[in-house]
């Protein structure tokens, strides 16, 4: 109305006077409105955000603002963070009412999906209550391991007229380490502790070395071998009690984590989706790690490609895991030929007693299988060694049928198909055990694999 105004006061002189006097209320209006919107540099500002998070886990970061002089304003903030970063849910608080939420799960009904133009997210929004503290959350889930950052931020307040915005840039850097998420460990443990490893989608395993001393009992869980009941125990508590017997303890467990060029193959179907085959490799050595450590064994672990990359000495205790994944939480798979030879030489090196090797990596191309062999050969001489070999998820759907391809691609499929079975078969005469697994289904082969050679004690 007022430009309409002043394009008419060209021509009528009358409405001069009222125009200026139109401009100079708005000029007064904004000044106002900038007077009383303070500087958003000056605003206390704290970034509250985990240590540590999971592989694809969501986790959360939280700003506590100081409200002082801009209770009551609009404040919309935008912060920088690093490529590997997802944006989950974003903070939107307008008006004093909350957005329709659309993660109820996260416990925050002012959490909102991200825009989805926005490759940040958006901003988030809220309105700052008259006096105390703000708190302004974001979700967010990374899609590698290693180091991620949360950088810079750009705070704006809207002045309470809404004239007037006041920017700033506050600069800061908070770091997060993510880790091998160990979804499952919990009830990999439960499992482990109860013995009732079919519940891991594995078969029942067999005792080879039977039982040794007794050592306690505990109350009956839902699956537990009936034999083991002491029914006496029974009779006097009035409750099912089970006989726990003493395995040998202080086995030597060292994992061999093939980082090479073979181990960047990324999955795009299932949850584990965007993990590559070292991330299913890394969880899945941890998982069979922090149970072989709460059965007293002794745990080590390298990572390799064409040389050996992290080594950590076995050893038991509880911080032993600790140890283990801080090693390896950073590792990616590099674009180097991997040298299983080596690998294996390094540890009759670095470790002289026996122990049991768990070489997770996959079968090498038919020009390299012999070479593998001979590798795995050499170390079945003096450990006992198991060799998984991660299949590519994708690649076996083709060639199953169980994902549509092109003819050619398909063809091709079939074709590496026959080609690592012919190299899992050559494997096995080198006197591992073989496994051949999918990445994601790792775990529960591997933890079978390793609990029948520790009850059997045979190479």
């Amino acid at each position: 109305m007022l430009l309409l105004a002043s394009v008419l006061a060209v021509w009528l002189a009358p409405l001069r006077g009222a125009v200026l006097a139109g401009d100079g209320l708005v000029v007064l209006a904004c000044l106002f409105d900038w007077l009383a919107t303070p500087a958003p540099g000056g605003l206390a500002v704290a970034r509250r955000l985990p240590e540590r998070a999971g592989l694809s886990a969501d986790f959360e970061r939280v700003l506590l603002v100081e409200v002082g002089r801009a209770g009551g304003l609009a404040l919309e903030v935008r912060e920088e963070f690093s490529e590997a970063l997802e944006v989950r849910a974003i903070t939107r608080r307008e008006g004093g009412a909350s957005a329709e939420p659309s993660a109820p799960d996260l416990g925050d009904p002012d959490l909102v999906d991200p825009d989805p133009g926005d490759p940040t997210g958006g901003p988030d929004r809220l309105r700052l209550p008259a006096s105390g503290t703000a708190e302004v959350r974001r979700v967010y889930r990374s899609s590698r391991r290693g180091w991620s950052f949360l950088g810079h931020m750009r705070l704006r307040l809207c002045g309470p007229l809404g004239l007037v915005q006041r920017q700033a840039r506050l600069a800061g850097r908070g770091e997060i380490a993510i880790e091998p998420p160990l979804a499952n460990l919990s009830s990999t443990l439960r499992l482990a502790a109860s013995e009732r490893w079919r519940d891991l989608g594995v078969r029942r395993l067999r005792r080879r070395g039977g039982l040794t001393e007794f050592e306690s009992l505990r109350e009956y869980v839902h699956g537990d071998d009936l034999r083991l009941v002491d029914w006496k125990a029974f009779a006097r508590r009035g409750r099912p009690m089970v006989r726990e017997y003493q395995e040998e303890h202080g086995q030597e467990l060292i994992l061999l984590v093939d980082c090479g060029r073979r181990m960047g193959a990324t999955a795009v179907l299932g949850p584990g989706r965007g993990w590559t085959k070292l991330d299913f490799a890394l969880d899945a050595a941890l998982q069979l790690a922090a149970v072989a450590l709460s059965k007293g064994d002794r745990v080590g672990i390298l990572t390799f490609d064409a040389g050996v990359r992290a080594f950590v000495p076995p050893a038991r205790g509880a911080l032993q895991l600790a140890r283990l994944k801080q090693a390896v939480f950073g590792e990616q798979a590099s674009a180097r030929e991997s040298d299983t030879t080596r690998a294996l030489r390094e540890v009759g090196v670095r470790h002289r007693r026996r122990a049991t090797l768990v070489v997770l990596s996959d079968v090498a191309d038919p020009l390299s299988t012999e070479a593998q062999v001979r590798a795995l050969e050499t170390g079945a001489r003096h450990h006992r060694v198991v060799f998984a070999g991660l299949d590519d998820p994708e690649l076996r759907a083709v060639a199953e049928g169980r994902l549509e391809a092109r003819a050619g691609v398909r063809a091709e499929a079939l074709q590496l198909a026959r080609e690592r079975a012919r190299g899992l078969a050559v494997l096995r005469r080198s006197g591992a055990r073989v496994l051949d697994a999918l990445p994601a289904e790792a775990a529960a082969p591997l933890l079978a694999a390793w609990l029948d050679l520790r009850r059997s004690g045979r190479a």
